[in-house]
């Protein structure tokens, strides 16, 4: 199959130039991500942690250039891609590669600077999907490059589902190399469920009825969610939405891909239907069932909460691949599992459920390096560097490697992983995704802290939607 040929299923939304323009200066106005909402710092000259790359002329760098990939830290970002560097060096003994770690903030300006200004300071970023819709035009199209060489193509574009790279597709054109991927599920030590005659949380249903017996054996030990920091809420918001069968709006489809546009409106807001209703009073009561630390927790303080024995159930994301360490979480490492996020109320089909996200490896436009750039990006996902990646704390988005690596001790959340990135939903793929996001989590918090019942706080969110997609000028 052809790049040309995989990414004509991507379910972009078009929009005309004018409105590209548009939504191009509308981001790169803004830092880093959605909703930070800071304004975007100078560009910063590539400076950082240097992994000691030596001198001579680049294999992978182009003619004596030094590629530069910049990324944030922690092991499924920087961790995964120092591994890497070291095994794409140790192919190409000439090759110089510098790894520039910023914080999540200082790296999404980094993007946005860099790419207002066409820089060509950088060579890779590990790059948002949100943010393809309003940059794809100042990053490098690869489609050409993929089928340079068919035998790694077929093998990224067989194993990577496309239901989860289309993310960083836009209009037939494959922008990033998906090389991250990660997804809310349920986690529960099975010692304590075995000992109190409990089931898998499958429903939500169930993980309720389980967090009121847990309670009665440790109180507030039955629940617990990541829900500190605004996009946290609003993802967890989206994700508890889906899994009841409920839509942000009608054409929240996912071939869509979380985008809308003037040429592809959003159609009905529908954040007030039956369904998203009984997802946000099933949230609520999980919440108050459980630890009231859920409504501030980082996703850290999750891990350590089961680490501690504070928690038995818990939503949250992989759990930085921490959880099932023996070495650090010595107590209950080999008594936890996951499993896909449940599905709730009227919605029967477990293949609709959850939220997913992750990160791509895309080379700005202006990079100088764009042969080199590519043919780093494909080593860190090739078959040969697998281990490096995922030793070094890497979570791949390759399917057949996640359920592979299932198999071994420590890594039974892949599995997990490989089914929420095919069956969950996608996050907000337009310009105003940021404000959106807000709506979610503003009335997603008066919610849970009582301050609106859940048919109140819906209809807030729909009618903010709605002014917001108004002013933006999608309705």
């Amino acid at each position: 199959m052809k790049a040309s040929e995989a990414s004509g299923r991507t379910g972009s939304s078009p929009q005309d130039p004018a409105e590209r323009r548009s939504s191009r200066r509308s981001f790169l106005a803004k830092a880093g991500g959605v909703g930070l909402g800071v304004a975007a710092a100078p560009l910063l000259s590539a400076c950082g942690d240097d992994d000691g790359g030596g001198g001579g002329t680049s294999t992978g760098g182009g003619s004596g250039r030094e590629l530069v990939v910049a990324t944030m830290p922690g092991p499924r970002w920087e961790g995964a891609l120092r591994t890497s560097i070291e095994t794409y060096k140790k192919a190409n003994p000439n090759a110089r590669v510098k790894l520039v770690v910023s914080p999540f903030t200082e790296h999404y300006q980094r993007i946005a600077t860099s790419l207002a200004t066409d820089s060509s300071a950088f060579d890779v970023f590990v790059f948002d999907a949100a943010m393809i819709g309003q940059s794809y035009t100042k990053l490098a199209p690869l489609n050409d490059l993929f089928d340079t060489d068919a035998q790694w193509r077929d093998y990224y574009l067989e194993n990577t589902p496309v239901e989860y790279r289309g993310s960083w597709d836009y209009e037939d054109q494959i922008y990033s190399v998906v090389h991250d991927s990660n997804s809310m599920m349920a986690w529960w030590r099975t010692d304590i469920f075995e000992q109190e005659g409990l089931e898998e949380p499958a429903t939500f249903e169930t993980m309720l009825a389980n967090a009121k017996a847990l309670n009665a054996v440790k109180g507030e030990s039955g629940f617990m969610t990541t829900a500190a920091g605004n996009n946290f809420l609003a993802v967890l918001v989206t994700g508890m939405m889906w899994s009841f069968g409920g839509r942000w709006w009608e054409n929240d489809l996912p071939e869509a891909y979380g985008r809308i546009s003037k040429d592809n409106p959003p159609g009905a807001v529908l954040l007030d239907s039956p369904e998203n209703v009984e997802a946000m009073t099933m949230l609520r009561d999980l919440v108050n069932e459980g630890s009231k630390a859920s409504l501030n927790a980082q996703e850290t303080e999750n891990v350590q909460a089961f680490v501690n024995g504070v928690t038995y159930q818990q939503l949250m994301f992989s759990g930085l691949m921490q959880l099932q360490d023996p070495k650090y979480n010595p107590d209950s490492a080999t008594k936890l599992t996951s499993r896909d996020f449940p599905i709730g109320g009227s919605n029967t089909d477990p293949l609709r459920t959850g939220v997913k996200g992750g990160y791509g490896l895309a080379i700005p436009k202006a990079s100088k390096s764009l042969e080199g750039a590519f043919d780093f990006c494909k080593h860190v996902v090739s078959e040969d560097n697998e281990e490096a990646f995922i030793r070094g704390g890497g979570q791949p988005a390759n399917i057949a490697t996640l359920n592979k690596w299932a198999e071994r001790p420590g890594f039974q959340v892949f599995a997990t992983i490989a089914e929420g990135i095919v069956n969950g939903h996608h996050q907000a793929q337009f310009p105003e995704g940021g404000e959106f996001y807000e709506v979610l989590w503003t009335a997603g918090g008066k919610i849970l802290t009582g301050d609106m019942t859940p048919e109140e706080g819906c209809k807030a969110m729909k009618a903010d939607t709605e002014a917001l997609l108004k002013r933006a000028g999608y309705v």
